[in-house]
């Protein structure tokens, strides 16, 4: 399924006007409708305290974004979701890569997550997409080859966005250590590529769980 979306929600003010036990009801129907969809897979994230504005996120796959669309309405419709605000979407879809069409998408196991989620939407120059095809791919083989280095501890996901988001791809990494991935990412600034990025921010750390264990963040 090729979409992939990250919707990032915060607490309305309002929600404080749940009781105890009207706010644990309403945390297991907001569930009971995420387990409940067919058509969308979805892992969840808290981010409190890791990214202002937001105490959890969904990360939601499927095969068009109508079906995304549909299950974050039925979300918001539902009494929890009455007192959360959406603050930060990303959309994007996987694709063969620019510059290695023959092989397929890779895609992290979504039925094995790691314990950190690091996901950030990425803008290239205008000079890096009027470069020569041939310089670029040269120039992108040399910052696989850094990534390639850290896959054992680390996996990545890659989206293109193009057109449907304000970006024009979303990157997520997945891994246990998060010192090692800091070290990847100081790796990869000393690569050619990074001249050529014109803004990669803003970048949420995540943490791994249960939905139900992700709503006890509100």
């Amino acid at each position: 399924m090729p979409f992939h979306s990250y919707i990032f929600f915060d607490s309305d003010p309002s929600i404080d006007t749940f009781d105890r036990a009207s706010l644990a009801d309403a945390k297991k129907e907001f569930s009971a409708c995420v387990a409940g969809s067919k058509d969308v897979r979805t892992q969840a994230y808290a981010t409190l305290a890791l990214k202002t504005g937001t105490r959890f996120v969904l990360h939601m796959n499927a095969a068009t974004p109508d079906s995304i669309q549909m299950l974050v309405r039925d979300l918001l419709h539902k009494q929890l979701g009455r007192k959360l605000k959406i603050t930060y979407t990303l959309l994007g879809m996987t694709r063969p890569s620019q510059y290695n069409p023959t092989h397929p998408p890779k895609e992290a196991d979504w039925n094995l997550p790691h314990r950190y989620l690091v996901v950030y939407p990425f803008t290239k120059t205008t000079d890096w997409h009027l470069m020569p095809y041939d310089e670029r791919r040269a120039i992108m083989k040399a910052h696989v080859d850094v990534g390639r280095k850290h896959s054992e501890k680390i996996s990545q996901r890659l989206l293109y966005s193009y057109g449907i988001d304000d970006h024009e791809f979303i990157v997520s990494y997945q891994m246990d250590d998060l010192q090692a991935f800091q070290t990847l990412v100081m790796d990869m600034r000393e690569t050619e590529s990074r001249r050529h990025t014109k803004n990669d921010l803003p970048i949420f750390t995540c943490i791994h769980m249960p939905l139900e264990e992700a709503l006890e963040m509100i």
